[in-house]
């Protein structure tokens, strides 16, 4: 990636059809990069499977507390975000990024809440 960005940032960058700049969406072209879309989202959910797993492997009630605390501070962090930002862009980021984040973290709560209840 560090020889496309110094020596071809305005090449065809691998399968994406898109130059590297407009790959990362480091230029304003009205969109969220791809390679954002490939890691941010993935990472989290890829975590949130971890942590259902071990929970469902363990009845620890802390992987879901974890769980709860990150997607809270997620949410949060969005919100923010789209408050200073102003604006949000409608994509695929969007739907497999942003919205979710308004769905799990209050899912989460209400699953560990009827949890507590029921224990």
């Amino acid at each position: 990636m560090t020889i496309y960005s110094v020596f071809f940032p305005n090449s065809t960058f691998l399968f994406f059809q898109q130059t590297y700049i407009e790959v990362l969406g480091l230029t304003d072209s009205g969109g969220n990069g791809h390679i954002t879309l490939l890691t941010y989202p993935l990472s989290l959910y890829s975590m949130n499977t971890f942590a259902c797993f071990q929970y469902l492997r363990t009845q620890k009630i802390f992987y879901l507390d974890l769980l709860s605390i990150i997607w809270t501070t997620v949410l949060v962090s969005r919100i923010i975000s789209i408050l200073i930002k102003g604006d949000v862009i409608i994509d695929l980021y969007f739907f497999f990024g942003i919205l979710t984040e308004f769905l799990i973290a209050p899912s989460l709560i209400f699953f560990r809440n009827k949890l507590f209840k029921k224990s």
